[in-house]
Formats: structure tokens, C-alpha cells, sequence
């Protein structure tokens, strides 16, 4: 994994460097003479200083990054059913809180093995991702299954002026069926927030 997100860097080289006294161009300039880096290495010098905005950012070293983005601040705070698939050899998520968090909205669920995001399996002529059987399973019985409670727990849902729903407070986030509907493949087709879907 480090060694993808080193190419994904020297892809994009040139617009990190601009400004040669930003704290991201001088990240990149170290990052790039790394020589096959695991993923720790790769974090510790560029992604802790150029993950994003202060005041976050940067961080002392990856460790301290990890512990900040780590979900288990928040999967006790949770307000909807929510499934999440880990794999035992994921190199970035090393503890799964199994319990979620204590909260009775999340289910756990813990593979032998899928890596980072992996899944893969072989069909008749194509390879796609295991998990999307699992997820339309969970999205079934919580879409038709599961009594709900009709009190609301969490933000407000809402239709925008363009038929995207969003929710109140995270504007920027939405989705909207499309005319004639269609799949999203995510095996290699997509561009941009889609890729790797």
C-alpha cells in the first residue's frame, strides 16, 4: 500500500510542489526518495503532515494520526443501523472493536482474510467484490425487515432543489436515483467519487 499511494504521490508531484516552502511540498520532496515504503513509513512522512487541514494536521507522527482517525471514536455515536466488513489482515484497520463500541445499532463482522478493501472473488469470466452480496443482504433486511422506531435519532433528511437527498448539516453529501437507473459497476469502470466503488 505504500508503494501504490509513492506512485499515486509522483503522479501528482507537480501540484504538491508548487509552492516550494509549503509544509505539503516539503513532505512530498522527503516522501518521493522513499525507497519501497510500507504504508507506516509512507504515513509518517507525508500523510501526517499532508492527510489535510489544520488543525488537525499535522500531526507529530503516524501513530498520533492513526489514533485520530481511528473510527472508534465514533462508532458509539452511531444513530442509524449500520454494518461494517473488516478482514482480520488489513493492514490499516489492526483492532476491530467487535462489540461496536457498545452500540446495538452496529454489527461487526470480521473476515479471516480480504486485506485493505479487497474481497475479491472469481466468477464465471470476470472477478468482482465479495461484499457485495453481504451488503444487499444487510440493506434488505434493513430496508424491509427490521421494525423501525418512528422517532427520529438523527439529522433531518431532505429532497434539494435538484432531487438529491441530503442530510441537514452535511450538505455536501447526497444521492438521487438516476433517470432509467443502471448500475455502478466498481470494478475498474468508474472515474472520480465512484472509482473503486
Amino acid at each position: 500500500m505504500g508503494g501504490n499511494l509513492l506512485r499515486l504521490l509522483k503522479k501528482h508531484l507537480h501540484a504538491l510542489i508548487q509552492d516550494p516552502d509549503h509544509d505539503v511540498a516539503k513532505a512530498a520532496g522527503l516522501a518521493i526518495q522513499l525507497k519501497n515504503p510500507t504504508l507506516e513509513k509512507f504515513d509518517d512522512t507525508f500523510t501526517r503532515i499532508a492527510g489535510g487541514p489544520s488543525p488537525h494536521f499535522p500531526f507529530r507522527d503516524a501513530d498520533a494520526y492513526y489514533v485520530w482517525g481511528s473510527s472508534h471514536n465514533m462508532v458509539g455515536k452511531i444513530t442509524v443501523p449500520f454494518l461494517a466488513i473488516n478482514a482480520a489482515d488489513d493492514p490499516v484497520v489492526r483492532h476491530v472493536p467487535m462489540d461496536g463500541g457498545g452500540n446495538g445499532l452496529v454489527v461487526m463482522e470480521l473476515t479471516k482474510g480480504g486485506g485493505h478493501l479487497g474481497w475479491f472473488q472469481a466468477g464465471k469470466g470476470f472477478v468482482d467484490r465479495w461484499t457485495t452480496k453481504p451488503v444487499l443482504e444487510w440493506l434488505k433486511l434493513v430496508g424491509e425487515d427490521l421494525v423501525h422506531d418512528p422517532t427520529p435519532r438523527g439529522p433531518a433528511i431532505y429532497t434539494d432543489e435538484d432531487g438529491f437527498l441530503r442530510e441537514k448539516g452535511r450538505d455536501n453529501l447526497g444521492c438521487k436515483v438516476l433517470p432509467g437507473g443502471g448500475v455502478i459497476d466498481g470494478n475498474g469502470g468508474e472515474d472520480g467519487m465512484f472509482q473503486g466503488l
